[in-house]
């Protein structure tokens, strides 16, 4: 997808954005906050910050002498995450439209720089991570796991005309490592020049209804997808999906186990 794409995708999904079920988004940027162990007063900068899942934690770490900027392509995130943060009176928080592959800082700009579940977008962008991290500072991304949404996948393709199905597949080879694997995750990190590289998996078991995991995939990257299909197929699709679901159910909702690589380098 071009970036244009991505950015129209995600401003259309940002006022319902990680705002049903139990927040998938909120949850791991929270946890990315924790494992970055992000000391007080340094400067962070959380790329494609939606709506500051991990800016919002962040900020908080770093206290007032600290400074967290965060970064998006999607207009309609960043006046999502600029109310977030008035509402939150923090005070050490600046909000910025900016392309992750073309940061507009210097060299050397900050201390941490973290990604939680865009990378996958944009990938050539951790060279940049690299170029404005400063000598010591600590890159922190998260991805989902491979396989861990084979069955999403599956059904999508199901509903897919075969040539839009090829064509996707085609450009995922292409894309260079595999991010939703720790080997592809490493090589990223090492190509870029990081060293001190860690690769960890987490899992994390979180409970849905069936109308929430269907309200939740209109605010992923999907979501272009979705938005592609005639009315039947959506319908058609929809109920596949409930049909699905129907084998993680258990009597107090819908489990939906989440894998999610954590990766982390120093800039040496």
């Amino acid at each position: 997808m071009c970036e244009e794409h991505i950015a129209g995708v995600f401003s259309r999904a940002a006022s319902t954005f990680d705002r049903f079920g139990p927040r998938f988004f909120s949850h791991y940027g929270r946890r990315l906050a924790e494992v970055a162990h992000i000391p007080s007063g340094v400067d962070v900068l959380d790329v494609a910050t939606g709506r500051g899942a991990i800016l919002l934690p962040a900020a908080k770490q770093v206290g007032p002498q600290g400074r967290v900027i965060g970064i998006d392509l999607s207009t309609g995130m960043l006046h999502e995450i600029a109310a977030e943060a008035r509402r939150s009176g923090l005070k050490n928080v600046e909000i910025e439209q900016m392309d992750a592959e073309r940061l507009a800082f210097s060299d050397a700009s900050f201390d941490c720089a973290l990604c939680g579940h865009s990378i996958v977008f944009f990938p050539r962008a951790v060279g940049e991570f690299y170029r404005v991290l400063r000598p010591g500072g600590q890159v922190g991304m998260t991805t989902i796991s491979r396989g861990c949404f084979d069955w999403l996948f599956d059904a999508l393709r199901s509903h897919t005309p075969p040539e839009e199905a090829q064509t996707n597949d085609e450009d995922e080879e292409q894309n260079g490592p595999a991010l939703d694997t720790p080997k592809g995750m490493e090589e990223t990190l090492s190509q870029a020049g990081f060293g001190n590289i860690r690769v960890m998996e987490e899992e994390t078991d979180l409970v849905y209804t069936e109308e929430e995991w269907w309200s939740t995939m209109w605010t992923l990257g999907i979501r272009g997808t979705l938005e592609q299909m005639e009315p039947a197929t959506l319908e058609s699709l929809k109920a596949d999906i409930f049909q699905r679901l129907q084998a993680f159910k258990q009597p107090d909702g819908v489990h939906i186990l989440f894998r999610v690589l954590f990766a982390s380098g120093t800039r040496s």
